[in-house]
């Protein structure tokens, strides 16, 4: 008996791990080669061969043992800083970098949006050793662990045990010795190209990245934005190793300080002296020789995969970013936008894969939401289950988080459009995903803006997707066009144009829609009959005490449903709340008609409201009003008092692990509330979402903040001057 319990607790904790780290297999872990490793920052070996990279898409930092089995060896996945003391395998870390394996057993990371070194100890725990956690520059001549640094991104480890790390936008290197005290090694602070032959101290570098140690303790530094290699001599003089200054390519065959290298990001030394460079935007690896001549020994300069050739210099790489070498003198690439790790035999020209699919991993799914990146999440609902289910706008899809906190794709294929009806709903193309409710059945129903049409779409249990109305229907028009009262854009010569902006279901499953530019709601029964369910079409502001197709409403942007059938309408342009009961009266519950943000404390009635983008309904029956423009969240209670629940009222990020209204919030768009009352923002400026808990606390569900797709290695069409 004692046994059988031991077994189902030991399943249990590993099923727990395994939510922590979806897919790993924590005893032999994954083959290397058919996992997506999505984009890597970091490549360093062991003394046993272990190769290990840092995974900054997936903010852990994975293991590759000599079988070619990766398994996960720092980093939860969640973007953070946390864990010192502990395991390593339970640390956060952010968009970690440059990795450092020293004699001893120990890792080192430089843990880069974190601003901190850190080093994981041959028992798998985790400390920091350099950084206080606060980008800047300070503590020359003290504790590093007290010291500022400005995204380090790069580690070298001398013969006395010096640990040199690239503080990357202080544009210095830095160097921690062996009794833990910091001091800058190279660099002034001063951005540009200049000291050649001087003191290194005196010189300029531009955001360096990568650094190697020779034999001599001869330091080399990859100068990115100088587009040269740089070399630092155990006498503190620095000189150029290679690279004329030029963004292109050309010297092959000649001496390397005469060719032209661009945006280098990594190097690496052999026991040959051989100084291999990762010419990054060349999309080559170049190698300079004893002699100081510089030639190609990888890639083609094309950037499109062709596979792995005969030869390494027939093969293309795309972005190449860092590179190490084994002690059989193979050199590890990372083939950074290939999305691999690939091995060159310099000898033999020989070239493999030995980590990666070439796949991309989506922004986080099948790991924790909270390391997940989002891309203006709009609409958003919450199941039986608990389940959240949003839409991930601007990437195109509908993406679903657990109660656990894992996050899936379960609709869009990540295409632009609104192709596909009766297929899965995983390779339909979906755009600009704004409203999103469940019906009783659990089906997700969407509103999509098509040019001037609107579309609501469905997503049944099966994961298939319908489309169940659009506004170009012939016989939706022709139902609208037999009704007495119509908009403006109803009447038109031209063309009938209705639109929604917003939908609910009743208890009975009919829906209900916003159709704002016309100023009136739209009942759609279960079996597509469409009726004016309120409004004259007028813009006005009347009706009040009356049947509601008798009123008339400006804007009516949003809709909410509460269990008694009552329904509250967002009467945008006239600044009110309005409910229409279940005997079909208007009347207005909030709102004084003023185009302000007043009234916190007091009467619903007396407020101003000037920002209304989404309303909801609370498990407790209270009114959520969703401030787009004015970054916050407010309330009516039940005995018509309104006031601010989250958000100071001025657009950024701040504030999680304390009150909600305290914090900030950007252009939120949407909420939705558990069963446990917990409340979920689509906090759409800030690419995340965030969670209101029951003591009012707001944190970060879901997202890290990053925009899409735009990585530091990724071809994008933005440049940027003085990146940090």
């Amino acid at each position: 008996m004692r046994a059988k319990l031991f077994k189902i607790k030991f399943l249990m904790i590993l099923t727990a791990l395994c939510l922590i780290a979806p897919g790993l297999s924590l005893a032999k872990g994954q083959p290397a080669t058919e996992i997506e490793i999505s984009l890597v920052d970091g490549i360093t070996l062991d003394k046993q061969g272990n190769i290990y990279i840092s995974r900054r898409d997936h903010n852990t930092i994975d293991r590759i043992d000599e079988n070619g089995m990766m398994t996960r060896f720092a980093g939860t996945g969640v973007a953070g800083y946390s864990g010192d003391g502990g395991s390593a395998l339970q640390a956060t870390l952010k968009v970690p970098a440059g990795l450092l394996a020293d004699d001893k057993g120990n890792v080192y990371i430089a843990d880069r949006d974190n601003h901190v070194v850190r080093r994981v100890d041959p028992k798998g725990i985790i400390t920091t050793i350099a950084g206080n956690g606060t980008a800047g520059f300070s503590g020359d001549g003290g504790p590093a662990v007290k010291a500022s640094f400005n995204y380090p991104s790069g580690l070298a480890l001398d013969s006395k045990g010096n640990l040199y790390i690239s503080d990357r936008s202080n544009n210095r290197i830095r160097v921690v010795n062996p009794k833990g005290i910091v001091s800058t090694y190279a660099g002034n602070g001063e951005e540009g190209y200049g000291g050649d032959s001087g003191p290194a101290l005196k010189a300029r570098i531009d955001r360096p990245f990568g650094l190697a140690i020779d034999k001599k303790d001869n330091l080399f530094i990859a100068d990115r934005r100088n587009n040269r290699i740089r070399k630092v001599n155990p006498s503190g003089i620095i000189t150029t190793a290679a690279g004329d200054g030029g963004f292109f390519y050309m010297g092959d065959n000649g001496p390397a300080y005469r060719a032209s290298i661009a945006g280098p990001t990594g190097v690496a030394v052999d026991d040959n002296d051989n100084l291999y460079i990762a010419d990054r935007n060349n999309n080559r690896i170049r190698v300079v020789n004893k002699q100081g001549m510089i030639r190609t020994v990888a890639g083609t300069g094309q950037q499109d995969y062709n596979g792995e050739t005969e030869l390494a210099r027939d093969t293309n790489l795309y972005l190449p970013f860092g590179l190490t070498v084994d002690e059989k003198g193979r050199l590890l690439i990372i083939d950074r936008s290939h999305y691999r790790i690939r091995r060159v035999d310099p000898l033999k020209g020989k070239i493999e894969t030995l980590a990666g699919n070439g796949l991309k991993k989506f922004g986080g799914d099948g790991g924790p939401a909270a390391g997940a990146n989002l891309n203006f999440p709009h609409g958003i609902a919450v199941d039986k289950e608990d389940n959240i289910i949003f839409s991930d706008k601007g990437h195109y899809r509908i993406r679903k988080i657990s109660p656990e906190g894992i996050i899936q794709t379960i609709a869009g294929n990540g295409e632009r459009g609104n192709v596909g009806d009766g297929v899965p709903a995983m390779k339909a193309s979906l755009f600009s995903v704004q409203s999103l409710i469940l019906n009783d059945k659990q089906d997700v129903y969407f509103v999509s803006p098509s040019g001037f049409v609107s579309m609501i779409r469905y997503i049944d249990g099966k994961g298939i997707v319908h489309t169940f109305i659009q506004t170009a229907d012939k016989e939706y028009l022709a139902a609208l066009n037999k009704d007495q009262s119509q908009g403006l854009s109803m009447k038109s010569e031209i063309a009938m144009v209705t639109q929604f902006s917003d939908i609910v279901f009743d208890k009975d499953n009919n829906i209900y829609a916003a159709d704002r530019i016309n100023h009136q709601i739209r009942k759609i029964d279960t079996q597509g009959t469409v009726s004016n369910f309120a409004g004259t079409g007028e813009s006005d502001y009347t009706g009040d005490g009356g049947p509601a197709k008798k009123a008339t409403f400006r804007d009516p942007r949003a809709l909410a449903m509460d269990k008694a059938g009552n329904l509250y309408i967002a009467d945008t342009a006239n600044n009110r709340i309005r409910k229409i009961d279940t005997k079909g009266i208007v009347s207005t519950i909030a709102g004084n008609g003023e185009h302000k943000d007043t009234g916190d404390g007091g009467p619903a009635l007396e407020a101003g409201i000037r920002s209304m983008d989404a309303i909801a309904i609370s498990p407790d029956g209270e009114l959520y009003i969703v401030g787009f423009n004015t970054h916050r969240i407010r309330k009516i209670t039940k005995d018509g008092t309104i006031v601010t629940v989250a958000g100071k009222g001025y657009q950024g990020f701040f504030g999680d692990g304390g009150p909600a209204t305290k914090a900030m919030l950007k252009q939120p768009a949407a909420v939705a509330f558990d069963s446990k009352g917990n409340m979920y923002i689509s906090d759409m400026g800030n690419n995340r979402i965030r969670k209101v808990d029951n003591e009012g606390i707001i944190s970060t569900f879901a997202g890290t903040g990053t925009f899409g797709w735009a990585h530091d290695g990724e071809t994008v069409e933005i440049y940027l001057q003085n990146f940090p």
